[in-house]
């Protein structure tokens, strides 16, 4: 009998393996083809079931599978995931089997979906809410949205939202999701549960043209904002020759940190 240890090692390896090659996809082209799931699929599942069988785990397993794909759905149906995502989940879920803790907290801990949620929340404290904070610290001035809230919303909006130019925005349009709407008073900050199928694009035009109608930015400030977004090494933010500056950044969710 093959060492069920030995196969859950190897069914970790290439479940790394196939995230890594989908997050390849995902920076290049911001598409994953559904072979990478498909081919991850045919070979972890049968060894992640084997495993779970092989330790009698297998109710552990069908209940991590069960969760997994309900929370994939869920997450696809209400927009909080795009496709992609929702697919990882589901592959991760069927493919990592839970095995029992020391106690039945840290086993409900354990399974695979909620594993990873707990993790992502994780990653987000460390990583992604000190991003977002630099990054307002560093454009904060220059958003006229942010500059508009203050106290307790002021610190929620720094910590979830990002401040970022706006030739950023054109220059990679599926990294960032608009989280501004015009208000009667001007810009507020908005956080929307669902991602935001429209091009960022379209929404940055037709604010930047509000801008021009209300006096606070040139034409020529639209013209080389866009410009920018084809530059290589676009001008700072600050050299930009708008008239207001906070008509030259733009409050967004990152959809792709660091990128």
């Amino acid at each position: 009998m093959v060492n069920p240890y030995a196969l859950l090692m190897m069914d970790y390896l290439v479940v790394v393996l196939i995230q890594i090659a989908a997050s390849a996809q995902d920076l290049r082209t911001r598409e994953i083809s559904d072979w990478t799931w498909i081919i991850g699929s045919i070979i972890c599942i049968p060894l992640g079931l084997y495993v779970a069988i092989a330790l009698n785990q297998l109710i552990l397993f069908i209940i991590n599978v069960v969760i997994g794909s309900i929370f994939a759905l869920s997450v696809y149906w209400l927009r909080a995931m795009g496709g992609a995502d929702s697919k990882s989940i589901a592959f991760i879920s069927a493919s990592i089997p839970t095995l029992p803790m020391t106690s039945p907290a840290l086993t409900v801990i354990n399974i695979t979906p909620l594993s990873v949620l707990i993790n992502s929340l994780i990653i987000a404290l460390v990583i992604y809410m000190p991003y977002n904070v630099i990054q307002n610290i560093r454009y904060g001035s220059n958003c006229e949205a942010l500059s508009r809230v203050k106290g307790l919303s002021r610190i929620i909006y720094l910590v979830i939202l990002m401040c970022v130019p706006a030739h950023r925005v054109f220059r990679n349009p599926n990294n960032y999701a608009i989280s501004q709407e015009l208000a009667d008073g001007g810009f507020q900050p908005v956080i929307r549960l669902g991602l935001e199928v429209d091009d960022p694009r379209e929404l940055l035009i037709e604010w930047l043209s509000q801008q021009d109608q209300r006096g606070h930015a040139s034409a020529d400030f639209i013209s080389h904002t866009i410009h920018s977004a084809h530059n290589p090494r676009p001008s700072n933010v600050h050299n930009n020759p708008c008239k207001l500056p906070n008509a030259c950044s733009v409050l967004t969710m990152n959809t792709k940190i660091f990128i």
